[in-house]
């Protein structure tokens, strides 16, 4: 009985010396959120070196108020929305305080300008090089690119995640899935809501 009422004591003092360091104890982070983004400017980041953590596929960029949005569209809608698609390579990657995201870097098109084809070709060269080293890539609007920038020290290697690829793109769409030409972001690009 006096054991029970020293552990009911918030206060008591040989409980809190005795409690484990909580630095030794075991834990395990659940990954639940992929973002689908562009490396921050102030962001370290590595690139998946994997060919199987990488895929280039089409996605629908939608822009509202200050947010910009990507969204995954499902095979059968591609030809009806093909004004509204992109086509992106989504790497794998992951920030240096262990962040997973997936980065649609914007592939160049027979049709885009020589300008922005600068700067998503610099944005390919610097995941390329990210697969390697720790990088982190900043706009330069004199050249019309990405300036590489690498890691002076040693950021150690990246700690992946044990997910699939494919498992990674189920987290970070899961709410940002087209599959029907109702979608409410069809709706407001058609002008329709």
């Amino acid at each position: 009985m006096a054991n029970e009422v020293a552990s009911a004591d918030p206060f008591n003092l040989e409980a809190l010396r005795a409690a484990p360091d909580l630095d030794t104890v075991d834990i395990e982070k659940v990954l639940t959120t992929v973002p689908v983004r562009r490396p921050g400017r102030n962001d370290f980041f590595r690139v998946h070196p994997g060919e199987d953590f990488v895929i280039d596929n089409y996605v629908l960029e939608h822009e509202s108020e200050q947010d910009r949005t990507n969204y995954w569209v499902t095979p059968n809608l591609r030809d009806a929305l093909s004004d509204h698609l992109r086509k992106v390579r989504l790497f794998t990657c992951i920030d240096k305080r262990n962040n997973v995201f997936l980065w649609p870097a914007k592939l160049p098109t027979a049709d885009g300008s020589h300008a922005a084809r600068s700067w998503y070709v610099s944005g390919l060269l610097a995941a390329e090089q990210a697969k390697k080293l720790w990088v982190k890539i900043i706009g330069n609007r004199a050249i019309g690119a990405y300036d590489i920038i690498r890691a002076r020290g040693d950021l150690g290697e990246p700690q992946w995640p044990e997910h699939s690829f494919e498992g990674l793109i189920k987290l970070a769409f899961r709410d940002k899935l087209i599959d029907s030409v109702e979608h409410a972001v069809i709706r407001d690009l058609n002008g329709e809501i």
